[in-house]
């Protein structure tokens, strides 16, 4: 959903958050949830990473599970990070050279009977491994994005220019903060556990949780689950169906077949990226 709201009234609704009540969270992505018991989740978040991506990728899972609706068991996997094929009823994590297609990261979550079935995020060495964005501050944003976005969370904001949020959910120029741009958009806010406290709580699908596993798993809703990942270029991405601040198309959905479907949410490099309309 496009937000409307300035950012620095948003700014100002953060901080008096931090110290009034909680906030009430409007940045759910399109309603999209995994499927719960009404109080708690169990997700599995599979790494398929190299070390580089360790600290922020371990930082982000530890950030989302502060929230109490989330419980992220994780662990590493030997699959292909180029390929990052979504694992059924879990997360999936990867990091890889794919490409100088314009983009950071992107999250796909594969919709089932209208509830996630599986997620993936991918992380893109491609530009990672240059000087512009190998630092702590890109990592640990883009890393905390995608994933979020894999709980069914949207941004709190779509402009990338001054001042941040303070929450990774925020586009920005600079996640590090500082000058103009004051707070660091590194980690999860109260606005961003606020909504998964919505999403999640008192919304029960006791009947689609199964015991997979020896732990318990976000169950599957009727009908098959594609195994197949997400290509690395809007070509394989389906169509795209919202803008970010800058114009720029950032989410996309594919059609795989009756009740079945996949949305990608696409964070682009500065000045990168197709724009346009729609």
């Amino acid at each position: 959903m496009k937000k409307t709201h300035s950012r620095v009234a948003a700014l100002a609704a953060v901080c008096a958050a931090a110290i009034a009540a909680p906030a009430i969270a409007r940045h759910s992505w399109g309603g999209y949830h995994w499927a719960g018991n009404g109080t708690n989740i169990t997700l599995t978040i599979n790494k398929a990473i190299t070390s580089q991506w360790t600290i922020a990728v371990n930082t982000a899972i530890a950030d989302w599970e502060v929230s109490d609706e989330l419980t992220l068991p994780y662990g590493d996997v030997s699959v292909s990070r180029k390929r990052c094929n979504p694992i059924s009823g879990q997360i999936l994590v990867c990091n890889d050279s794919y490409g100088q297609r314009g983009w950071l990261g992107i999250a796909s979550i594969w919709l089932s009977s209208g509830h996630i079935s599986q997620g993936t995020t991918k992380l893109n060495d491609s530009y990672f491994n240059t000087a512009t964005y190998n630092t702590p501050a890109w990592r640990s944003m883009v890393a905390c994005q995608e994933i979020g976005h894999d709980f069914g969370l949207d941004h709190q904001d779509e402009e990338f220019g001054p001042p941040n949020l303070g929450t990774c959910m925020d586009y920005t120029n600079d996640p590090a903060g500082g000058g103009a741009y004051l707070l660091s958009n590194l980690h999860p806010n109260t606005h961003d556990y606020d909504m998964l406290k919505t999403i999640y709580t008192n919304h029960n699908d006791t009947a689609k949780l199964s015991t997979n596993f020896g732990i318990r798993q976000v169950g599957q809703p009727a009908g098959p689950a594609s195994s197949e990942g997400i290509g690395d270029s809007p070509s394989t991405w389906g169509r795209a169906i919202h803008r970010d601040g800058l114009g720029r198309p950032d989410v996309y959905v594919k059609d795989l077949g009756p009740g079945q479907k996949v949305i990608t949410h696409v964070f682009w490099a500065l000045g990168e990226g197709p724009n346009g309309r729609l």
